[in-house]
């Protein structure tokens, strides 16, 4: 077994949106067993990891961006590292927790997580692993910045941007949508968020669509367009229970009690 090759397939399956559910799951358990095997402990952490970031988005918990549960326990595992093997792994542990504390909108955490994050290199061997922590740095950076003492999350921003706007200009389908939306949170408006929703469901990457919709919700709700925002958090649902975010997809329904017995306006 090619265990990067499977942790390539994990980054990209995150990356583009692929419907979350027990099949993925029991194929990393799968994974978790050959690891324990041939005593690959720091891949057994990896993927242990990749599903507990799974199984957050999917089932309901007190803690949707800490990684503790069933399959993972981040404060024990990094208690047992030194050196190297804490450094990345609490790089790995990080940027999966961020991408929790942005569909989650933990703002706390947010921060937190981007002052770890924030020393990494802007270079990966791995480049779906890139893909994925430029993304949710940059989203969390420029929601963060103008926050009092957040200032140098302008930077990081823009430094992610720079990454994506250099990828769609070389003609990279899968960069054009992470940049629409980032763009989208640097300098909100109707127009730039239309755009963001749009990039990302014309390569369907589920996951970006759902959280773009939400957030042109919140940018809408703090417009007073109620009818609009109604609009965009209905879609938000719907678009989370296709990525198979069904945590996600209860919260807002406890957060909006106009979800109750909605339907969706048009199908996929």
């Amino acid at each position: 077994m090619s265990l990067n090759g499977m942790h390539g397939y994990c980054q990209c399956f995150f990356a583009a949106g692929c419907e979350l559910g027990p099949i993925f799951e029991s194929k990393l358990i799968v994974v978790e067993d050959y690891c324990k095997m041939t005593e690959r402990q720091s891949s057994f952490l990896l993927f242990s990891m990749f599903r507990q970031f799974a199984l957050n988005l999917r089932r309901p918990t007190e803690s949707p961006t800490k990684l503790i549960g069933e399959a993972f326990d981040e404060e024990k595992v990094l208690s047992g590292l030194e050196g190297n093997a804490h450094f990345m792994t609490i790089r790995d542990t990080s940027m999966l927790r961020l991408q929790l504390a942005f569909i989650f909108w933990n703002e706390s955490d947010m921060i937190s997580l981007l002052k770890i994050l924030e020393p990494y290199p802007m270079q990966d061997q791995f480049v779906a692993r890139l893909h994925n922590r430029l993304t949710f740095v940059g989203l969390s950076a420029f929601a963060l910045c103008h926050k009092k003492d957040c200032g140098s999350f302008k930077e990081l921003g823009e430094k992610c941007l720079g990454h994506f706007k250099f990828l769609s200009k070389s003609g990279s389908v899968n960069a054009q949508p992470v940049h629409t939306f980032l763009k989208a949170m640097k300098n909100p408006s109707r127009d730039a968020f239309k755009k963001a929703i749009e990039a990302c469901a014309e390569v369907n990457f589920v996951n970006l669509e759902a959280i773009a919709n939400e957030r042109y919700g919140a940018f809408l709700k703090a417009h007073n367009d109620e009818v609009a925002f109604k609009e965009c958090i209905t879609a938000a649902y719907f678009l989370y229970q296709d990525w198979g975010a069904h945590a996600k997809a209860l919260e807002l329904s406890k957060q909006h009690d106009f979800l109750e017995g909605s339907r969706r306006q048009k199908a996929r």
